[in-house]
């Protein structure tokens, strides 16, 4: 069974965070006829009628996927939202992916978990400490894969990323709302400020 890996099609997924790349994930996963259970603060069921995704609560998702994939940002609530007793929850046969933020899963427990047994295999492009530190239990264990933070690294990604940034400046300039702005109130109050209003 050298150089075997795991089947994907009909597992079940669980994804942690339905945001843009939580849906698009579960997009994608469609395709390999994967049952997909989700859990997010934000429950969406536009995404649920449209993808045939489940909602669950974080917990029931760990017991029940094949394969947990996290897509939350990096909290003061989220911080080691993958605890060493919620790692224990996940099958034995299940896969962690974490394509989010390191801190999110708490590393060491990861390392015990996996080096033990408890879950079959980790991938994970982002670590608590980037780079990962040499000496990091995580760098021996046998069954995970460590990418350097790299997973929008396509050619592709990168020429929509400096396009995306010379239209925001032509945009700001212009005095024009930037695209994809993740706090707008921002740039109400600078407009109020500079118009003498607030």
């Amino acid at each position: 069974m050298g150089m075997a890996g795991q089947e994907v099609y009909g597992q079940t997924l669980g994804i942690v965070g339905l945001g843009a790349v939580g849906a698009e994930v579960a997009r994608r996963a469609r395709a390999f006829e994967m049952p997909i259970l989700y859990y997010d603060v934000v429950r969406r069921p536009d995404l649920e009628r449209e993808l045939a995704l489940t909602y669950t609560d974080l917990d029931e998702l760990l017991r029940r996927a094949d394969f947990v994939t996290l897509h939350v940002g990096l909290t003061a609530a989220t911080y080691n939202l993958l605890s060493a007793e919620r790692l224990a929850l996940m099958k034995p046969s299940a896969f962690l992916i974490n394509a989010a933020r390191g801190g999110i899963v708490d590393q060491r427990a990861l390392a015990e978990a996996l080096k033990a047994g408890r879950i079959a295999g980790a991938a994970v492009d982002v670590t608590e400490r980037e780079p990962i530190p040499a000496d990091d239990l995580l760098l021996s264990a046998p069954n995970c894969i460590i990418t350097p933070h790299r997973a929008a690294a396509s050619i592709q990604t990168r020429i929509a990323q400096a396009t995306m940034g010379a239209r925001n400046l032509i945009l700001a300039v212009t005095g024009q709302p930037v695209l994809s702005l993740v706090n707008p109130e921002v740039c109400e109050h600078a407009a109020r400020r500079t118009q003498g209003v607030g």
